[in-house]
């Protein structure tokens, strides 16, 4: 059992510098596009494809199939105006990352701004800490993939906020070791 712990720590240890040696070799110095390649697509998107997961076919990856999969993302008429519009911001981002890929990044942020103005809508509490609100408002919930164990949905969410926000790894890192731990027992 010990001998398990100590190879489990092994691996975790190799996990977060080899997720560090990673992160930092994934920054690139970003450039105005010349112009002649404004409307052409962000290079990064070059041998990119869309895998259905339930028939596990592999698509082309192309603006209209980016296109498409945003149109099935949208917020219910319950959701203020504001924050649907907030949000909407988000989605156009998505869709131009397919010339500016590093608006993914922008788009995700975006995306979490929305979904803690909807937080402060619902609780509205306007001062109080994101972690705090997430706690209100998902009180409870978790979140389960299947192949770790369950997660409180409000510290995933603001693990996964906070790396994107902060570009540490602290987030995703846990989630993974969270896997990687459940695969252990």
């Amino acid at each position: 059992m010990c001998n398990a712990r100590a190879g489990r720590a092994q691996l975790y240890s190799l996990l977060a510098a080899s997720h560090e040696a990673i992160f930092r070799k994934s920054i690139v110095m970003e450039r105005l596009k010349p112009r002649e390649q404004v409307l052409l697509p962000d290079v990064r998107y070059q041998n990119s494809a869309n895998l259905d997961y339930s028939t596990g076919i592999l698509t082309e990856l192309t603006i209209d199939t980016t296109y498409e999969e945003l149109e099935k993302v949208d917020l219910n008429d319950h959701v203020p105006e504001s924050v649907r519009s907030h949000f909407e911001i988000a989605r156009n981002l998505v869709l131009y990352s397919w010339f500016v890929y590093s608006f993914n990044v922008v788009a995700a942020m975006q995306a979490f701004a929305s979904l803690e103005m909807a937080v402060k809508e619902k609780t509205g509490d306007k001062k109080g800490s994101l972690k705090s609100q997430l706690d209100k408002v998902f009180k409870g919930r978790q979140f389960t993939s299947g192949f770790a164990p369950p997660v409180d949905l409000s510290k995933a969410i603001s693990w996964l906020r906070n790396d994107l926000a902060h570009r540490s790894s602290r987030g995703c890192l846990l989630l993974r070791l969270l896997l990687l731990n459940s695969l252990g027992r």
